[in-house]
């Protein structure tokens, strides 16, 4: 398994990011995005570059992009998708329409510092030229979150990647719903079930199985990870489509894979010769612990997740992996690409070390870069 920098910090020498003021470099880089362009070489990489401090709460986020013409071998320097105006620039999520060879990515936008969770706006970037270019973002009222009453509600849109299913309709995921865009039609919000505690799950994926259903892979919410809550650290899972999700025993969703509350990430992908699911995220039961990363593969649509298609990325670690300070501790949000010469990349974030053996917490409020993995899948699943 190869490893990158491709993201880095504010302590990460060459690798870091400078800030567009020019008065030095982004403090932390988080919530990756990537997608590698169907029947190209091409590879899109998008990440929040927090120039103040790693806390959501910190405010002023752009988006920042970086491209791969050569299947993630090497990369462009990186530059701002998005990022005027003082409000955070937060989510990315891309999704590529091969019927039209148009590139979307999904974003919000959030009110400045503490007042992040008010009234977030769904916004759409797009790109005719594989990321080339791009177009000024353009607000989507219409996509925004809205509570039952229908007035502002805080809101979540992947992070990661939508897909396009075989039918060409193109999914992404977001808090309480599914965006929806069919062929030749405007995107479209359509609502997915709420969560075991009765509440709509934030931050997810979405993949199409063999057999042509959906399967949507959600972060719990705080209320059922935290103090004993139903089927604490544990992912929630949903089997269907629109209007008919898979009911296991008397819920909607069920527990199936390990989770310590963070996001993961979900792609489908060809081994072997066979469809399957891979998803990475930390397999820990210890709340907020984000440093155990784990890829997985299931070969029935995600009925099963066998102990023989799973590894820890700490398997190969990075070379400064560690708990003293200045190392780095791989862990935390990711996402997943397969690329066509059947290559996966995967984006982790990756904290830096401030305290010889830090805590959890202590780790989880350091400064953040995100590393790229690039690995053949029989390092996962054995030819």
């Amino acid at each position: 398994m190869e490893s990158k920098m491709l993201f880095g910090d504010a302590q990460a020498g060459a690798a870091s990011i400078p800030k567009p003021s020019g008065d030095g470099n982004y403090h932390t880089c988080r919530i990756p995005s990537i997608l590698a362009i169907p029947g190209t070489n091409v590879v899109i990489a998008i990440v929040e570059g927090r120039p103040n401090g790693n806390l959501d709460a910190s405010g002023n986020f752009n988006l920042l992009i970086r491209r791969s013409t050569d299947s993630g071998l090497t990369w462009s320097v990186a530059t701002e998708l998005a990022g005027a105006t003082l409000y955070a620039w937060t989510n990315p999520t891309l999704v590529h329409d091969g019927t039209t060879g148009r590139l979307y990515c999904f974003m919000l936008r959030r009110q400045p510092g503490s007042a992040y969770q008010d009234d977030p706006k769904v916004f759409l970037a797009t790109s005719d030229n594989n990321g080339a270019t791009w177009t000024t973002p353009v607000v989507r009222n219409d996509l925004n979150r809205r509570s039952e009453n229908g007035t502002p509600t805080n809101d979540f849109i992947g992070p990661g990647n939508g897909i396009q299913r075989a039918d060409g309709t193109l999914v992404v995921p977001a808090r309480g719903r599914l965006i929806i865009k069919e062929p030749g039609g405007d995107w479209a919000g359509h609502r997915i079930p709420n969560g075991l505690a009765g509440g709509p799950y934030g931050e997810g994926t979405v993949a199409e199985r063999p057999d042509g259903q959906l399967i949507l892979n959600y972060r719990a919410l705080d209320s059922e990870v935290l103090n004993g809550g139903t089927f604490p650290n544990t992912r929630r899972i949903a089997i269907g489509n629109p209007g008919d999700w898979q009911r296991f025993g008397q819920e909607y969703w069920r527990a199936q894979i390990i989770d310590p509350g963070a996001h993961a990430a979900q792609i489908s992908h060809t081994i072997n010769g066979d469809r399957h699911l891979i998803h990475l995220n930390s397999a820990s039961q210890q709340d907020n612990n984000r440093y155990q990363m784990k890829l997985r593969a299931s070969i029935d649509g995600g009925e099963t997740w066998p102990n023989a298609y799973e590894r820890l990325l700490s398997d190969d670690p990075l070379a400064s992996e560690g708990n003293r300070v200045g190392d780095l501790r791989e862990g935390g949000y990711s996402a997943l690409t397969s690329t066509g010469s059947g290559i996966v990349l995967a984006l982790v974030e990756a904290r830096r070390v401030q305290t010889a053996n830090p805590t959890i917490s202590q780790l989880n409020r350091s400064p953040c870069a995100v590393v790229l993995r690039r690995f053949a899948p029989s390092w996962l699943v054995p030819a």
